[in-house]
């Protein structure tokens, strides 16, 4: 199949090029620095480049000519941010990709999408089925608006679409999660909420592309959403299970304070407020998005994925952030020596 991505220098851009092409995918990817080490090694190893960004026409006529399916990655992520920044990537960028494909009579849209756009509930087992809502955060809301843009404007143009809505993402090339946890379990600055008891719901970036793949190329895909976990069905492990493994894996200090979720909350507004003022560059190490994350008891079920496209999840979520941790630790080593 001719795939044409966006956003092959993120974690799950980089590790979808690497699986489609060993499975013998021609694959086409658009990047804004070709020259950047990630975009080389994406050269060497046969992605097709095309300079360009999501506002670039040419480019994008370009990415998806020939292509039979587009998987649209491109996205500004993050709890952090200007809200105009988040809707100019997120929802003008997804505007730009669609009609681009729609012009080049591509038949299958892909959109990574995110469990953002359930909007945060507070408990609860969470289907696709489950309602759609804004939370006022910047990410949140456009993650959402650009998925209900790819729907309906997919629709008018004649485009079979379909979205993949990962939480937490881990695994090779993850600039996020890893980094940021192990940052702070190494400065000893890991707090949990309310002991650490609700689920932490997270996914191995190989099965986000697992689940992207089969809906570039199943029919039975079209027009329809799929969460994906490292669980199908079951609870995920505690906030507190997933941080006490990667200090273990990593050899550092498990994780002691708990702060009850009012006062967590209060302080991590507080520090969001100084940051702002600040007008730092980075987001805060603990803001009111994260302790929400922390404290929800929530579960997505990935059932449908299994049901539909024959999608089995290979890696539990413990096994893998132990296995992760390790790398990202062996890899940082390695970057000190040289």
């Amino acid at each position: 199949m001719r795939l044409a991505l966006t956003g092959i220098t993120s974690g799950v851009g980089r590790r979808l090029c690497e699986v489609a092409l060993e499975q013998g995918h021609e694959v086409a990817g658009l990047v804004r620095e070709p020259g950047r080490a990630d975009a080389r090694a994406l050269d060497a190893a046969g992605v097709r480049l095309v300079p360009g960004d999501v506002a670039d026409e040419a480019a994008l006529g370009e990415l998806t000519d020939s292509a039979e399916a587009v998987v649209h990655m491109a996205a500004a992520v993050g709890d952090w941010g200007d809200r105009a920044e988040f809707e100019r990537v997120n929802v003008g960028g997804t505007r730009a990709v669609l009609e681009a494909a729609a012009r080049a009579r591509v038949r299958r849209f892909v959109q990574l999408s995110s469990v953002a756009v359930y909007g945060r509930p507070e408990r609860g087992r969470v289907t696709e089925q489950s309602p759609l809502r804004k939370t006022g955060e910047p990410y949140d809301d456009t993650k959402l608006d650009a998925e209900v843009l790819a729907f309906r404007r997919g629709r008018e143009l004649g485009l079979e679409v379909a979205a993949v809505r990962p939480p937490i993402i881990y695994g090779p090339y993850d600039r996020n999660f890893m980094p940021r946890t192990v940052a702070l379990l190494r400065k000893k600055s890991a707090v949990l909420v309310d002991g650490g008891r609700a689920p932490l719901n997270l996914v191995w970036v190989d099965h986000v592309v697992d689940v992207l793949l089969r809906s570039a190329e199943r029919p039975e895909a079209a027009g329809e959403a799929f969460n994906v976990m490292d669980t199908v069905s079951a609870r995920p492990p505690t906030v507190r299970a997933v941080l006490e493994a990667i200090a273990d894996a990593c050899g550092l200090e498990r994780p002691r304070l708990s702060l009850p979720r009012p006062l967590a909350m209060a302080a991590a507004f507080a520090v969001d407020r100084g940051w702002k003022l600040a007008r730092a560059d980075k987001p805060p190490p603990f803001t009111p998005f994260v302790v929400r994350l922390m404290t929800c008891d929530v579960v997505y079920d990935a059932a449908k994925a299994v049901a539909e496209l024959g999608w089995q999840p290979r890696l539990s979520p413990l096994e893998g952030v132990r296995r992760f941790a390790r790398e990202h630790l062996d890899a940082g080593r390695s970057a000190g020596r040289g």
